[in-house]
This record gives C-alpha cells, structure tokens and sequence, in this order.
C-alpha cells in the first residue's frame, strides 16, 4: 500500500475515534444535569434544638412571647411573688419534640407596663420528664404559688423517687430555696421529711407499715448551710444528698 494512502487512512481513523469519545462525554454531562439529587444529598442531617441552647428574651407582652420553638408550657402558676401587687406568672417549659431534654422553669414578674419581665430562670429546679432510657420520673406534677411562695410538687406511682415539695421565695432580690419536703415508701416503713433551710431545722417521721402497735418515731436534727440554696442554680436533688437524713430509714 502506498505509504501516503496509509498515513492519510490512519488520520481519518483516529479523528473519527475522537469525535465519537467527545461525543458520549456531551451526553453524560447532560445527563448528569437533568438529574434529580435527592434532598436528604444535599440538606444535610439537621439535629434535635435542646432548650438550654435557646435565648429567651428579657421581656414579652405576655407569656407566648417567652415559649420558644421547640418549647410547650408544661406547668403554669399565677400569683404575688413580689410586693408590688402585680400578679406574677411561673412556667415550666418542656421540650414538646424530647421528653428527656432539660426542663426549664421561667419567673416572670409583671410589669406597670403589663409586659412581664424575665426575672429568673433556672434549669434544675425541675427534673426531665424521662429518663434516656424511657422512665417516667415523677408520674403526677404541679406548681402553684400562694402567700408569695412557689410550691413545686413532684409525686411518683410509687417509684423510687418518692414524693418531693420544694418551696421558693424572694429573700430580698434573690429567689431563694426556702424548704423542702420528701416522703418515701420503704420496705416496711415510711419516711417524711421536712426541711427548714431558713431555720437548719430537719424533722423526720418514720412509720412502721408492718406491725400497728409499733409507734412511729420522730427526730430533730439541726444543720447549717454554707450559703442560701438558689432556684437558678442548685438542684434540690443534690441539696437533699447533703442534708441529715433519718438514723431510722
């Protein structure tokens, strides 16, 4: 074969093989635009909001302006709180898309204005609903406040958490943890406690649940306390850790 025949035969060759691989890579490409990506590809997994990393505001018109997505009012009082004869509101928000999240108790004091200001908040005042492992804590729970006090009641069916009252008060600007009071079922015997953390006052009452004629017994202990127990910050579970207990529980 003639050597320019060949050379020539050879070039149409392989310009026809470069035009057919330009041409399949065109139609991946338009391919690959018109293809639908999935959202989940692109979106990205968006965790679970957690109560404590919300800001809630200094002030609100009235109490919906304090609950914050994701937050549900769990608990609610209305009463005096301060001497200013303005009724005041507490609420205890829940996290409405986690039960086991931290719950977080809101003081909101009423205002000339009719706003209410955010006062205090505190996030150990009240336990999670749950537990990480799905146990209810406290089966019955309520607030309320009367002669200036909150009263936060926490009862158990019967559980191990008992039943626990824990009072605050404003003791001059500071919301302050002024008692306390636990009952819990043993075996055989019942135990009540009453705490006076403004006195340092604990009376016990112990009752034997499986003879009649058995008297209950009664003690007193006093303590003192290294400083006032404050609503924003102490949990009263651990103030109980470090309070005299009963010698016959």
């Amino acid at each position: 074969m003639n050597p320019k025949i060949f050379l020539l035969l050879l070039a149409i060759s392989i310009l026809s093989c470069s035009k057919k691989t330009d041409g399949k890579t065109v139609v991946i490409n338009k391919e690959t635009l018109n293809q639908t990506i999935p959202e989940e590809e692109y979106e990205g997994d968006e965790s679970e909001m957690l109560l404590k990393e919300l800001k809630f505001p200094q002030t609100g018109k009235d109490v919906e302006a304090f609950v914050l997505e994701p937050c549900e009012i769990k608990m609610k009082a209305e009463g005096f709180l301060n001497d200013d004869n303005l009724k005041d509101i507490v609420i205890v928000l829940q996290n409405k898309d986690d039960n086991t999240d931290s719950r977080a108790t809101l003081v909101l004091l009423k205002q000339e204005t009719g706003e209410y200001k955010l006062q205090d908040i505190s996030w150990e005042a009240v336990d999670p609903e749950y537990t990480e492992i799905g146990y209810q804590i406290y089966t019955s729970e309520e607030i309320y406040i009367e002669n200036k006090v909150l009263h936060i009641m926490l009862q158990s069916g019967g559980g191990p958490a008992g039943t626990r009252e824990t009072l605050y008060k404003y003791v001059n600007s500071d919301f302050v943890l002024i008692e306390m009071h636990t009952f819990n079922a043993g075996a055989g015997s019942h135990l009540s406690s009453d705490y006076n953390l403004i006195k340092g006052v604990a009376e016990h009452e112990v009752t034997n649940t499986l003879n009649d004629s058995m008297p209950d017994k009664h003690e007193i202990k006093k303590f003192e306390l290294k400083r006032q127990m404050l609503f924003t910050k102490d949990n009263p579970n651990i103030v109980l850790e470090n309070l005299p207990r009963s010698d016959n529980f």
